[in-house]
């Protein structure tokens, strides 16, 4: 007995020493991989932070082994009106991106805050440009003007002082101004690119600064014309997809997505005390005027948008659909079914007026336009199923339905649309001597507000057959992407790895 005792005695005192001797070898890899991907470049932080408005140069850590040698934050102190420097300045921060021995820079116009804002420490995992990585490139990410953390300390969304200086024309200033004191540093070989409200800011950029770049790449870059462009929901409900699909299907397709808003809004009573209390999460704020009934109505139609805009698994609406409904318990089940598909593909924070996406709605009021909120498809189908009692918004309200429903009397009274940028952007596009090459996605519902622009020998468009809002260069067909790199290698005058 005594030396099985003395067996487990050993055991007991083996297992810690063990455990330390593991954990001592993890901390210490993990100290390596922190310093292989946090080197201290003394020379570039000098040669950054002597560059004209640049108050701060924070090297930050990034991943080892990557794409990237170098990575840094900088913040310039930008004139909050370029036309006026006596109204102040704010700062704003760029994320500078170093790639060894790169001769091309890369500068992607975020339309929104950079993602640290939801997440701190994501600057260091952030994904790079495909265009950076196509060519091994610097990359260069800036955060837009009077968003996120670029804004004076002082600023909130309801300081309507500042939001004067929200315009396209400052915008593309401060974009003109980086490229400007960076190419001393980084070279002179730039490509500006963006996805999105993104691709639309680099589309904006070139009008303002056609020479700055020897490319503007703008991946599925909106153009709305006016405040209510009914062009977006006719094709969410009427042809989108018929070119991925064919016809048939795609109208099959269209018909499931509108069955399913149709069961969302037959179970809008139960799923509103749930619903009520995700809207009034505390870290949320929405205007008097966004009721939860409105909101949910808003969540309903915009699911079709999200839906075919972050892809298409019409299998988990089918599952849905299919369930049945017959016992109370069903009808609890698939309730809950319902809701956790309508949230997970459309957040209601969306419209929260303290939420990432705002300032763009702000941007849509006074110079880019946005789509019409239609809510005739759904109200239709409603009707057919004696339903039309559920929907709370009605004819009358649509017309400036986004604007009230994210702005308070006030705001919505300071920002007014006016036409002037996209007239002048559009009418650009047929004379610009700047290189623009745009892809777009067929299934996206954005496709439907893509730029009017005809092709030339400086302007390339690409549309994917199939994809959607993710459409690029990598996921082309074969002879599309061969296309496309052999374009911009000309255009650059570099080979694509």
């Amino acid at each position: 007995m005594k030396k099985e005792d003395n067996k487990i005695e050993e055991k007991k005192k083996g297992i810690p020493k063990r455990f330390l001797i593991v954990f001592g070898a993890i901390v210490i890899i993990l100290i390596l991989v922190y310093c292989l991907g946090f080197k201290r470049n003394k020379k570039r932080i000098t040669e950054l932070s002597a560059m004209d408005g640049v108050s701060e140069v924070k090297e930050i850590w990034h991943i080892p082994f990557s794409f990237i040698s170098e990575k840094y934050v900088v913040t310039y102190q930008q004139p909050l009106d370029w036309n006026n420097p006596s109204a102040g300045k704010f700062p704003q921060r760029v994320v500078v991106n170093v790639r060894k021995n790169s001769k091309i820079s890369v500068l992607e116009t975020d339309g929104y805050g950079l993602m640290d804002n939801i997440m701190p420490g994501m600057l260091s995992f952030e994904n790079i440009a495909e265009s950076a990585k196509l060519y091994n490139g610097n990359y260069i990410h800036v955060e837009h003007r009077l968003c996120g953390k670029s804004r004076p300390d002082d600023m909130s969304n309801e300081a309507l002082k500042y939001w004067t200086y929200y315009t396209s024309e400052n915008t593309a200033a401060d974009y003109h101004h980086i490229y400007t004191t960076l190419k001393s540093v980084l070279g002179d070989k730039w490509i500006s690119t963006g996805t999105s409200r993104g691709g639309l800011e680099t589309n904006v950029y070139s009008y303002y600064y056609p020479d700055d770049m020897l490319v503007y790449l703008a991946y599925v870059a909106p153009c709305s014309d006016g405040l209510d462009d009914e062009r977006f929901y006719d094709y969410v409900y009427n042809t989108i997809g018929n070119e991925a699909f064919g016809e048939e299907q795609a109208k099959n397709y269209r018909d499931m997505i509108l069955a399913f808003q149709v069961e969302a809004m037959r179970y809008k009573n139960d799923l509103m005390p749930k619903y009520e209390k995700k809207v009034n999460l505390v870290a949320t704020n929405y205007v008097d005027y966004a009721t939860p009934e409105r909101l949910y109505d808003m969540n309903v139609l915009e699911f079709s948008v999200q839906f075919w805009q972050t892809g298409h698994d019409f299998k988990k609406i089918k599952k849905v659909l299919d369930m049945p409904d017959g016992s109370d318990k069903e009808k609890e089940k698939k309730a809950a079914a319902l809701y956790k598909l309508l949230l997970k593909v459309q957040d209601p924070r969306d419209w929260s007026t303290n939420y990432l996406p705002w300032p763009f709605y702000v941007n849509a009021c006074t110079e880019y336009g946005q789509y019409h909120y239609n809510f005739s498809y759904l109200r239709e189908a409603l009707e057919k199923e004696g339903l039309d009692d559920r929907l709370s918004v009605t004819e009358d309200m649509e017309a400036e339905f986004m604007q009230n429903m994210v702005f308070t009397p006030e705001e919505k009274n300071a920002f007014k649309y006016d036409s002037e940028l996209h007239d002048n952007l559009v009418a650009s596009m047929e004379t610009t001597t700047a290189k623009h090459l745009m892809i777009y996605g067929s299934t996206d519902p954005w496709y439907s507000v893509a730029m009017p622009v005809k092709e030339s020998d400086n302007i390339k468009i690409f549309v994917h057959p199939t994809l959607p809002h993710s459409s690029c260069i990598t996921n082309m067909p074969k002879d599309k992407k061969k296309e496309i790199i052999s374009i911009l290698d000309n255009w650059i005058g570099e080979k694509a790895k």
